[in-house]
């Protein structure tokens, strides 16, 4: 708090400004003038809240600077010193706004008591000032809710409302912005920003941490398309400042709206906002232009699609397949981010299965992670991720987990698995007794020779069935088995269906 000292005898003044310990009355600054010209021409710049003035000076007495001070601050507190109890002089004082009224010579306590007086009296105007400011932004909060919730629906009532408190007269239609943050949290803007960019038919109120923007329109197609252009230009100042602040937002813009559905209206600004799931941060939207019908996604097909692209662990197939399903997304306008999180857990627990890692699935982890994303490209970008973290981890655990000699062993299976090959063939490409390469194959795979044999031979012949035009008894052959019944017993147990079922679609689908 400043305190300003005016007198023209410098004895007194000087007194009064080094002889009284001020900070211990919570007066941080003090400054002393010989006349109230000076003190005028400092009166803004130093802006003290208690100003302490003689009432006999020459120029310029105190009656005189107590009126012009009360005409530039009103809220400062003036108390005058005079020689004289002329009643006269205190009513006239009183009558321009004095604070107070003290005799010379002056009493130090007495002047002591007036200060901290007037500096309580300031305090709780403060106080209470704030606490005014409070309840003003509680109650323009709560109807601000009830305006875009819906719950003032009587007309009458409504433009009241309007009219009393956010200056919205003599509108029958209107078009609403809503603006939100991309990452979660809430939008503020200091009323600085908006002064010279709302037009005079615009009004901004703050609503579940975002920001909606009203303004007035006419029933004409012409003059919609200017405001909702209008609007768009306006989005972009807004996003540049939160921009400059670190912050991402997206905007929607509603289609026209009779004043008494500010719900509607809303609502419809919000519907705008959906596509920014697969356009992305920063996303303006027009409700009937840019929400288009949404086309229904088959993800029945494209969970096929994800089996067959993983059946031979390939990074880049399956980057194919992702990216595929990625531009199918956003050409059926789908905005259901908890469906497409389904879609990226299923095709990561098919990964897993098909390599034989169901055990290491992560879903509730994974699931976890995948609620805090906001976009399309992030699942994606996640899902791909994800792959490629589990492919090297796997390619470089096979890689490591095993002895030279079945390292020796599974590449000799990889180049010759169409052949009649069995334990004696391969324990004599290594040079081991058959008991022997019998015995550290299982122990090293966890499975023995003749399932993992089966198993590659399937694998292989999965893809074949999905990728190739070859007859059913061809790849049956050409993947080691010359009893086609056998091979379809043993096809069926390990992938789940028969092979003819696999190439169909309908009769199950490929483990």
């Amino acid at each position: 708090m400043k305190l300003m000292i005016l007198d023209d005898d410098v004895q007194i003044r000087e007194g009064i400004q080094f002889g009284i310990d001020w900070k211990s009355l919570g007066i941080s600054e003090v400054k002393s003038f010989g006349d109230a010209v000076s003190a005028l021409e400092e009166l803004e710049e130093f802006s003290p809240q208690i100003i302490l003035a003689d009432i006999r000076m020459p120029e310029m007495d105190g009656l005189e600077f107590l009126r012009r001070v009360k005409t530039k601050r009103g809220s400062v507190k003036v108390i005058l010193i005079s020689a004289y109890s002329d009643f006269e002089y205190c009513q006239r004082a009183i009558q321009y706004g004095a604070a107070g009224y003290e005799l010379k010579p002056l009493k130090v306590g007495r002047l002591i008591q007036t200060i901290q007086e007037t500096v309580n009296q300031i305090r709780e105007e403060e106080v209470g000032r704030e606490n005014y400011r409070k309840y003003v932004d509680t109650y323009r909060e709560k109807v601000v809710e009830e305006l875009f919730d819906g719950r003032i629906t009587d007309r009458n009532v409504l433009m009241e409302i309007l009219s009393m408190h956010f200056g919205i007269r003599e509108a029958r239609t209107l078009l609403c912005m809503a603006v939100l943050p991309d990452y979660g949290g809430s939008l503020t803007v200091e009323q600085s920003f908006w002064q010279d960019r709302l037009e005079k038919d615009e009004h901004v109120f703050c609503f579940r941490g975002g920001l909606a923007v009203l303004t007035k329109t006419a029933d004409s197609t012409l003059f919609i398309l200017e405001k909702q252009n209008r609007l768009s230009s306006l989005f972009r100042a807004v996003r540049r400042h939160f921009l400059d602040r670190g912050v991402s937002v997206s905007g929607g813009i509603s289609g026209m709206f009779a004043v008494e559905e500010i719900h509607r209206g809303y609502l419809m600004a919000d519907h705008a906002l959906l596509r920014r799931f697969y356009a992305g941060e920063g996303y303006v939207g027009i409700y009937g232009i840019d929400t288009a019908k949404q086309v229904q996604f088959p993800y029945r097909e494209r969970e096929m699609m994800i089996r067959e692209s993983i059946v031979s662990l390939d990074p880049d197939k399956i980057s194919d397949a992702i990216q595929r399903i990625k531009r199918e997304l956003r050409e059926c306008g789908v905005t259901d981010a908890r469906a497409v999180r389904q879609l990226v857990l299923y095709g990561l627990e098919a990964l897993y299965g098909a390599a034989g890692r169901g055990e290491k699935l992560k879903l509730l982890e994974w699931n976890g992670e995948m609620e805090r994303m906001k976009f399309l490209s992030e699942y994606m970008e996640y899902w791909e991720k994800k792959c490629r973290e589990f492919l090297d981890d796997y390619e470089s655990e096979q890689s490591r987990r095993y002895s030279a000699n079945v390292k020796r062993a599974l590449s000799y299976i990889e180049e010759h698995y169409g052949e009649d090959i069995g334990v004696e063939q391969v324990s004599g490409y290594i040079g081991k007794t058959p008991n022997y390469f019998s015995s550290i194959f299982k122990q090293e795979m966890g499975i023995s020779f003749r399932e993992y044999l089966n198993q590659y031979r399937i694998q292989k012949a999965q893809e074949l069935i999905l990728h190739s035009d070859l007859m059913i008894y061809e790849i049956s052959e050409k993947v080691g088995y010359r009893d086609y019944a056998y091979f379809s017993q043993v096809f069926k147990k390990l992938a789940g269906c028969s092979p003819t079922g696999l190439r169909s679609g309908d009769g199950g689908q490929p483990s």
